[in-house]
């Protein structure tokens, strides 16, 4: 069976050439049928061959799954050396959906044996223990001297270098399934290899010679199993095209995320995923020429390639990026016009979050990709557009592949030179704006030190401070603060994460408007760049972190510091050790053992021994261990203090050990039920209990301290009266609930909680009032433009709040996604964090929405019967990122008995 003709060799050129113009005339003459109707007919076939049907199908389609010349023709010349994936795997390609290990093998099998393809190794493994592994296939010659080309690309990025560019080849970086439901690209990869390894046309086997296609084939490990074990368990031999289908319709955690639920697309920014982390220190590595980043979309629409809506593109990206994007395009649409294959571009995606690989990739003289397939999530699926199968998106995926390979070869000296050209212009404009970014954290190393790791991930220069400076009143002590130099090469990358952009050509976007990374770290730092400063090597991230020693007799106890960021996984620790804990919720000043007199301000943690013992042994060990490592620990001799409350104080409160219930199931989201799982899982290295809504009726909530109940499709009006029932009978006999997003507005409606929402729709396009007639076309633009997708505000905090504690300054930014706005409460120490008067920092919120926002609350804490509520609009721990606000969550929760309202 073929699907369509071989496509021959790659163009020397341009996209405009006739590709098949590199093949034998016979070639094409008698192939001239399926280029009609070759598609129809791989359609019709796959539906026979995955319905199990026999007799005349079973000739059309060998029982090896989906093959090379199934998709190029019969008579595609490879070679007979290199095993086939059912040989190796035992399942041929689009048989079932593949498995992780499964592609991997495959891979590593042709590696073994052909000498243009290395496996490169893991570069990192996944939370679910998942080797992330990458592979480079190339011409023999270059496989031989790879390390080589590695060294000398480094030269693309150094302005200074007279390396030619003759002979460097282009680098093609080509990524799969991010999203581990959208598997047709990483079931590709197996083809992809076989394919680029095989093939016998002396114009491909040239064109090799001039790229370098680094194979990725699983961004996801962990979803694309998720879903692959979901998706084969319930495809029979028979399986149903029926979108109702168990097979089509994924449980609460879809593939989509990965180990911890989170959508790595939108982690290359902050990278605080080993996926991420691994997959941006091989960009950085090799720096490729193009990124083709595979996906698949609706199982209604078609295929869509980049270029995005051009006004939507990130005006940071250079308007040559755009351009080579669009010749790229061209050879997509060779590829997809030779057989009629629909497609559409221009539409729907943008350019313009530099977390999303697509985008990324554009800041660093490179050219990202993003394809996106109509998913059969299945087997087979019935669409709007015929009946599509898996087979059938896996070889669209695999002719998208080869057409950017061709390209690369096509453009490799534009690309090239386009590649050294962004690194110089960058080091021009950075030069040219001049000085230093500053920043610190005043009492929270450990959220400066990963800063600086995310910097330096993405290979930004980042140095100490050698000498303390004043800045618009804002002190950046020596030792404790950072400088980024702007004169570097990746100033346009920096920029995109300093910047706070609140004016936009066209403001509709894809996904956020908005991420300063400082303000997400809630760093204190320059906006403007500083002129002069003395600056010194800052050896590692972590650099400045000192380390202690506490002596190990004589102390009454050991206080710590709340402001660090680690501080709440010790906590935890020494909690388990069944030490007595006490909070302070008053500053105080005292002397340390082996030191001098400190300030503590409200949240200070001191572990004492209990009225007739000691201080567990365990519990010593702990903190010895942590001051070691630089965490704020110190030991104290006597209770007297020289300032504020006595450590004896009735105003230090003694600590209960929390046991927290998250609640999931469906119709909550994932991502924010993640955020709160990774959050105390990594971080805080904390026991949580995450039970399904439907099963919360039969669950016994004795023992249990917290409930966090996070955000939902419809309001979580899914959730019936028994749950709520349980959840009002949870707090009212003394349990804390923290409610976010919208389950505010659920508890709300459930009579859980008490709150007024803001009026809406004022000044607003859909305001029915008088409302001026607008052009139906319109409609979906005007609902974006009254959208707040997500953006960043200032907020006041009452750093005196236990919700407050560990916070040093009274003014905090806070990300925001939705259109609700609640009134503060009645109760003038109920709302610890509201909105600003003026609070937009940076991003798209339209005039009406920002009038609403203006001084509505962010966070209330309402006392019920013997329990507390505390609402929160926002998600702290947004994208994991957001290390400025997730210790609102975690003060909810270590210190929810604290939570009056008096």
């Amino acid at each position: 069976m073929h699907l369509r003709p071989i496509m021959g060799g790659w163009p020397v050129a341009s996209s405009g050439m006739d590709l098949d113009s590199l093949a034998p005339k016979a070639r094409q003459e008698s192939t001239v049928m399926f280029r009609r109707f070759g598609l129809k007919l791989f359609l019709v076939i796959s539906v026979l061959f995955l319905a199990g049907a026999t007799g005349a199908s079973s000739d059309l389609m060998t029982p090896t799954g989906l093959t090379v010349s199934d998709i190029l023709g019969a008579e595609t010349p490879l070679s007979q050396d290199l095993p086939t994936p059912v040989e190796v795997v035992g399942v041929g390609v689009g048989e079932r959906h593949w498995y992780h290990h499964e592609i991997r093998a495959y891979l590593d099998a042709l590696a073994e044996v052909s000498p243009r393809v290395r496996a490169l190794g893991a570069q990192g493994r996944t939370h679910g223990g998942r080797p992330l592994t990458v592979y480079a296939v190339s011409s023999a010659r270059n496989i031989a001297r790879l390390d080589e080309i590695l060294a000398e690309r480094s030269g693309l990025a150094d302005p200074g270098s007279r390396m030619s560019l003759n002979e460097v080849p282009a680098v093609v970086h080509l990524g799969a399934s991010v999203h581990g439901d959208e598997p047709s690209g990483a079931n590709a990869m197996p083809l992809i290899a076989w394919y680029l390894a095989g093939a016998q046309d002396p114009a491909v086997v040239s064109g090799l010679d001039s790229v370098v296609v680094l194979l990725n084939p699983v961004f996801n490990p962990d979803g694309l199993d998720r879903f692959a074990m979901q998706t084969n368990s319930l495809s029979g031999r028979v399986p149903s095209p029926d979108p109702n289908d168990d097979e089509h319709q994924q449980a609460f955690v879809t593939g989509r995320t990965n180990y911890y639920w989170f959508d790595l697309n939108r982690d290359w920014l902050a990278h605080q995923h080993p996926e991420s982390q691994a997959v941006v220190a091989l960009f950085q590595r090799w720096l490729p020429n193009i990124q083709l980043d595979l996906h698949e979309m609706g199982t209604d629409t078609t295929y869509f390639f980049q270029p995005g809506v051009p006004s939507r593109t990130h005006p940071l990206v250079p308007d040559l990026n755009q351009e080579l994007t669009r010749k790229i395009a061209g050879f997509f649409q060779g590829e997809f016009d030779r057989d009629g294959t629909l497609y559409f571009s221009e539409e729907r995606f943008d350019d313009f979050y530099m977390g999303k690989a697509s985008t990324y990739a554009d800041l660093f003289g490179c050219v990202g990709l993003l394809c996106e397939q109509a998913s059969s999530r299945g087997a087979v699926q019935d669409s709007v557009n015929g009946r599509l199968t898996f087979p059938l998106t896996i070889s669209n995926q695999f002719r998208m592949s080869l057409a950017v390979v061709r390209a690369a070869v096509g453009l490799r000296s534009e690309l090239l030179s386009y590649q050294r050209q962004s690194f110089a212009n960058g080091l021009k404009a950075g030069r040219e704006r001049g000085g230093w970014y500053l920043a610190t954290a005043d009492g929270d190393p450990s959220r400066l030190a990963e800063f600086v790791r995310i910097l330096r991930g993405h290979g930004i220069r980042v140095d100490g401070l050698a000498e303390s400076v004043e800045v618009d009143g804002q002190l950046f002590p020596a030792g404790r603060s950072i400088a980024v130099p702007l004169g570097q090469e990746r100033y346009p990358f920096l920029e995109s994460l300093w910047e706070r952009r609140t004016n936009f050509g066209e403001a509709i976007f894809y996904d956020i408007s908005a991420w300063t990374l400082p303000l997400a770290f809630n760093l204190r730092h320059t906006v403007e760049p500083v002129a002069k400063v003395r600056t010194a090597e800052l050896e590692t991230d972590a650099g400045f972190t000192g380390t202690r020693a506490l002596p190990d007799a004589g102390l009454a106890g050991y206080l710590i510091d709340w402001r660090d960021s680690c501080s709440p996984a010790l906590l935890a620790e020494i909690l388990g050790t069944g030490a007595v804990v006490r909070v302070a919720t008053r500053p105080f000043s005292t002397s340390v053992a082996g030191g001098d007199r400190q300030d503590f301000g409200y949240g200070t943690l001191f572990v004492s021994g209990a009225l007739a013992e000691g201080i567990p042994a365990e519990a010593r060990d702990i903190l010895t261990h942590a001051a070691a490592r630089g965490l704020p620990v110190y030991g104290v001799t006597g209770s007297g203090t020289s300032e504020g409350i006595d450590l004896g104080s009735r105003e230090f409160k003694v600590l209960r050990p929390p046991k927290v219930l998250l609640l999931t199931g469906p119709g909550i989201s994932q991502y924010e039920a993640g955020e709160v799982w990774h959050l105390f899982d990594q971080r805080i290295g904390m026991t949580l209990t995450m039970v399904e809504w439907t099963r919360l009726p039969k669950v016994d909530l004795d023992g249990f301290t917290h409930l966090i109940l996070v955000g939902g499709a419809d309001q979580l009006r899914f959730l019936d009266s028994g749950v709520a029932d349980r959840v009002r009978s949870f707090v009212e006999n003394g349990g804390v609930l923290w409610a976010q997003g919208r389950a505010v507005e659920w508890a709300i409606t459930s009579e859980i909680a008490e709150g007024t929402w803001r009026k809406q729709g004022e000044g607003g396009a859909g305001n029915s009032d008088g409302a001026q007639r607008r052009p139906f076309a319109s409609a979906r633009d005007d609902r974006a433009l009254e959208a707040v997708s997500g953006a960043i505000f200032s907020a006041s905090l009452d750093p005196s709040h236990p919700i407050g504690y560990g916070f040093t300054d009274d003014v905090i930014p806070i990300f925001r996604i939705g259109t609700r706005f609640l009134e503060p409460s009645a109760n003038p120490y109920a709302t610890p964090l509201q909105y600003s008067d003026e609070p937009l920092l940076a991003g798209y919120i339209s005039e009406a929405n920002l009038r609403l926002l203006a001084g509505s609350a962010v966070i209330m804490v309402e006392e019920r019967k013997a329990g507390r509520i505390v609402l929160s609009l926002d998600a702290p721990a947004f994208r994991g990122f957001w290390w400025g606000t997730q210790r609102l969550l975690v003060n909810s929760v270590f210190f929810g008995d604290l939570l009056e309202t008096p």
